[in-house]
């Protein structure tokens, strides 16, 4: 009786997929997957987001009573101020500083025709502003690595500015517009 009903159960299933038809038998074959699916992964990323939530209320709660009892910093003192301003360089060695721009450009076998400079008071501390605008000539990457050497090099030096322009797209020279600041120390001039 066994093999008889294996058999049956065995002509029940074909007549099913002859039924269903290719489209029928790949629906519920994907259905199928979806549900594995679901089960395998969606269910535990469902607990895994539940965790954090809890997780997330947990740290909120605790994070306000941390906040409460937080006591503010001390005001900078004048010393300390007054050693921010002596990381700056001296007006006085502005010529190195330029020399060593050049330099760079020169290292990186950019062409750097003129350079335009302007000195301006900050408005706020004890800062001179340098304004150096430099029109470079070169391949795109020695115009990258020109200004990443020049940044590393004069860290007081900050890229205000960058426009890069290309004649047509199968030329492989740029020509860029840098616009630098220097900051100095304003009273040792």
């Amino acid at each position: 009786m066994k093999k008889l009903d294996l058999y049956y159960f065995y002509w029940l299933l074909g007549r099913f997929a002859k039924a269903l038809n290719i489209w029928g038998l790949t629906g519920i074959v994907i259905t199928i997957g979806c549900l594995l699916f679901y089960i395998a992964k969606i269910e535990k990323l469902d607990q895994q987001i539940t965790a954090a939530q809890y997780e997330l209320v947990h740290i909120k709660e605790n994070s306000t009573e941390l906040v409460h009892s937080q006591v503010l910093p001390a005001q900078t003192s004048t010393q300390e101020i007054n050693e921010f301003y002596k990381r700056f360089p001296a007006g006085a060695s502005l010529p190195k500083w330029l020399n060593s721009i050049e330099g760079v450009a020169i290292k990186q076998h950019l062409i750097l025709n003129r350079g335009d400079y302007k000195l301006s008071q900050t408005k706020q501390g004890q800062l001179l502003r340098y304004e150096i605008v430099l029109p470079l000539v070169g391949k795109y990457t020695q115009v990258r690595q020109f200004v990443a050497e020049v940044l590393l090099n004069l860290p007081a030096l900050a890229l205000s500015d960058l426009q890069i322009k290309r004649e047509n797209s199968l030329s492989p020279t740029v020509e860029a517009r840098l616009v630098f600041v220097l900051f100095l120390q304003g009273d040792s001039w």
